[in-house]
């Protein structure tokens, strides 16, 4: 069945206030779903002003229920009676946790299971093949874009359909203590952790501290029925000592059949141009997989899904067959033809771990082709930042035709890839290099990724153009 769409959380004026620790005033009326927006707002929704360093949600109180809000929650009293019922409350975004942590126990309660994602990178991907996976036996309903900080994962919540089964949910982070804050408001009951890398290093200071960041997601969960899902390959989570979580509701996939701690593994890998085959194993089970996208990063990201729905109670040849029409979210490792070139746009995000693993996609995907990478900065590495883009640099020299860079670490790039590289301290100087990549009509194909702030569409749309007008 397909994945459910979203709907509003129905909740009375009397709910909210309990699960809120206020005085209930006695107002007869219920919300038809939560919005922290007045852009959003539609008629019945509750309205939740937010407050930060550069704006106050708790001025437009009264514009939200003149667009149609039934009810407010407020952390200050409002200067003018906003004309509907409100709640004042210390903190709104305590507040908007704290309602779907209530929506969750609902759902729960009419049998419905949670699966919270984490880690350095793959997250999304893991959480969209997780999602396909259980969507075929379960009404599921998952994270949409980016909606996993602590404003997203209530949103989330808040947008599931009172009959969903099963609830997956992906959540991030920049700083320790924020996973500890999404998972207490998920209670997952089967987490996966997709790995350990660099991503926001800067701001953590090492990979054990994003080790123990991405663990406090079992601090929300049952350590007596709760399964952790975890990737044997990884160095940081196959270290089964470190985990504080109990033994034996551990669960390892692996990309190989010789790992001691894996109860689901790969074999007979085959990789393509535009899939990847492999078998998957259990102790007592085997099936083929057919996954289309390249990289055998997306091995281990598909081991993980398919290990969430044997937790969940679907079979392995279930599990299997539904990773046959897995499509990933736009602007994640998509493919677009003009022409002979095909560009693949892989511009959501990046970390050190995931670029590697894109320039080893675009090497499969080249089959002989020219293999051009159009690569931008990646944010959040702080004293890492030197050594990762020029490491990256260094790749590209060896596994690229040409390669553009942009970005702060511009120069740094330029150090590993050599004397011919083109780096650029800008987007807009590397958009102007493009028309001489292509002085013939010559096949090739073309990855372009970034961290997000780099809008590397515009890179695209530029690329787009000269190619069409060619």
């Amino acid at each position: 069945m397909p994945l459910l769409e979203t709907n509003f959380a129905q909740f009375t004026y009397s709910e909210i206030a309990k699960v809120l620790n206020v005085s209930d005033c006695g107002h007869d009326i219920s919300v038809n779903g939560f919005s922290t927006d007045t852009r959003s707002i539609t008629c019945g929704n509750c309205f939740i002003a937010l407050k930060g360093e550069n704006f106050n949600g708790n001025l437009f109180a009264k514009q939200a229920v003149e667009i149609g809000a039934s009810m407010c929650i407020l952390s200050e009293e409002p200067s003018e009676d906003p004309g509907a019922p409100y709640l004042i409350v210390g903190d709104t975004v305590k507040a908007y946790g704290k309602l779907a942590n209530a929506y969750i126990q609902r759902l729960k309660n009419q049998g419905a299971r949670v699966v919270a994602i984490t880690g350095s990178s793959g997250k999304t991907t893991v959480k969209d093949m997780t999602a396909h996976v259980l969507s075929r036996k379960y009404r599921t309903y998952c994270t949409i874009g980016n909606h996993n900080n602590h404003i997203g994962v209530p949103f989330t919540v808040l947008h599931a359909p009172p009959d969903t089964e099963v609830l997956v949910l992906e959540m991030g982070m920049n700083h320790s203590g924020e996973i500890s804050n999404l998972t207490k408001i998920g209670t997952p009951d089967l987490a996966i952790i997709t790995n350990i890398g660099k991503a926001h290093i800067g701001n953590l200071g090492s990979q054990h501290n994003i080790f123990c960041a991405k663990l406090e997601i079992v601090e929300g969960m049952n350590a007596k029925n709760g399964r952790l899902i975890l990737p044997a390959e990884d160095e940081f989570l196959n270290n089964i000592a470190e985990i504080p979580f109990p033994k034996g509701n551990l669960r390892y996939s692996a990309r190989t059949p010789d790992s001691a701690i894996a109860s689901l593994h790969a074999e007979e890998i085959s990789e393509g141009a535009e899939s990847t085959v492999f078998t998957v194993k259990t102790h007592a089970d085997t099936a083929k997989v057919y996954l289309p996208m390249t990289g055998i990063h997306n091995v281990t990201d598909a081991l993980l899904a398919i290990h969430a729905g044997l937790e969940c109670g679907m079979e392995l040849s279930e599990c299997a067959a539904a990773l046959a029409d897995f499509t990933p979210t736009a602007l994640r490792s998509d493919r677009v033809e003009i022409g002979n070139i095909t560009i693949i746009r892989d511009f959501y995000n990046a970390n050190p771990e995931a670029m590697a693993a894109s320039v080893h996609a675009l090497n499969l995907a080249a089959e002989g082709r020219k293999r051009i990478a159009l690569l931008g900065n990646m944010n959040e590495l702080g004293d890492f930042a030197a050594n990762a883009h020029k490491s990256l640099g260094e790749l590209c020299r060896s596994s690229t035709d040409t390669a553009l860079f942009c970005g702060v670490n511009y120069n740094d790039f330029a150090e590993g890839y050599g004397d011919t590289a083109a780096a650029f301290p800008t987007q807009g100087e590397m958009i102007a290099a493009l028309p001489r990549l292509f002085p013939s009509k010559e096949p090739a194909v073309v990855l372009i990724k970034a961290s997000r702030g780099l809008a590397m569409e515009y890179v695209f749309d530029a690329l787009s153009k000269i190619l069409a007008d060619s």
